[in-house]
């Protein structure tokens, strides 16, 4: 009788969900404590089993010829491959927690922090940068692309190869600078505005040194702040998607540059 699961049934499965699970984990929204662990399992179970039988993911090499050093030698290979995913997506996220830390010390806002268990303590307006980046990555569909692209990866880059294109460790250190880049983009007209306010408070400070300027100061920060960020989502929702659609050209750029 032909047994249900077989041992290369379970050194295929352990390689899709080392994959899987490298970079789930290190995927934005699932890495943090919001989704239960039991669910982040599950998903990632269901995804492996999905992948497998939708893929016809094959090993490349025979199972007789399998020993353990080279099985956790394979298993390492897939999560450093599946870390690696999930840490491009990372960069992006951490713009836009960056650009509401900038706004935020224009604001004068940075002393209000909160202890977040996945990026330690940062300002309420970070908190809120985060959570409109997923509701973007959620609401757009950008999320079946990229599961579309994790099963291409499955694809042009075999499970049973145990090297790593050395150069994608240098290119997820070059794309670290766009974090920086797109920070600085999404920042900077609300910092502009928050500058000149400051800019004039302390002209005024100079002209007129009766008027306390540090009593009405810090009101007027936050207050101006507030308002243009009310006035200019939309700008933020904007570089969302521009950022997304960028994450897309890397991850789509990356899988194709490691499948040859």
């Amino acid at each position: 009788m032909t047994p249900l699961f077989t041992p290369y049934d379970a050194i295929l499965l352990a390689l899709v969900f080392s994959r899987l699970i490298a970079f789930l984990f290190a995927f934005p929204f699932l890495n943090t404590t919001m989704v239960p662990t039991i669910v982040k399992i599950f998903v990632i179970l269901s995804l492996a089993f999905f992948f497998i039988k939708n893929l016809n993911l094959q090993l490349q090499t025979d199972i007789d010829h399998f020993s353990l050093f080279s099985l956790l030698l394979l298993i390492g290979k897939e999560l450093l491959l599946g870390f690696a995913f999930g840490l491009l997506i990372n960069f992006f996220i951490s713009a836009f927690s960056y650009a509401a830390e900038i706004i935020s010390y224009f604001m004068g806002i940075t002393v209000v922090n909160i202890f977040d268990p996945t990026y330690g303590q940062v300002s309420v307006l970070s908190k809120f940068f985060i959570f409109l980046f997923y509701a973007l990555f959620f609401v757009s569909g950008a999320y079946e692309y990229f599961l579309s692209l994790i099963a291409k990866s499955f694809v042009d880059i075999p499970i049973a190869l145990p090297v790593i294109d050395q150069g994608i460790w240098r290119y997820i250190i070059e794309q670290s600078a766009i974090m920086f880049t797109y920070a600085f983009k999404l920042a900077f007209p609300f910092a502009l505005i928050l500058y000149i306010i400051n800019l004039a408070l302390a002209l005024i400070n100079r002209l007129i040194p009766q008027i306390n300027v540090f009593i009405v100061g810090l009101p007027l920060q936050i207050f101006v702040g507030l308002a243009s960020l009310a006035f200019g989502i939309s700008v933020v929702v904007y570089a969302g998607i521009s950022l997304l659609e960028e994450i897309s050209y890397n991850y789509s750029s990356l899988i194709k540059h490691l499948g040859h």
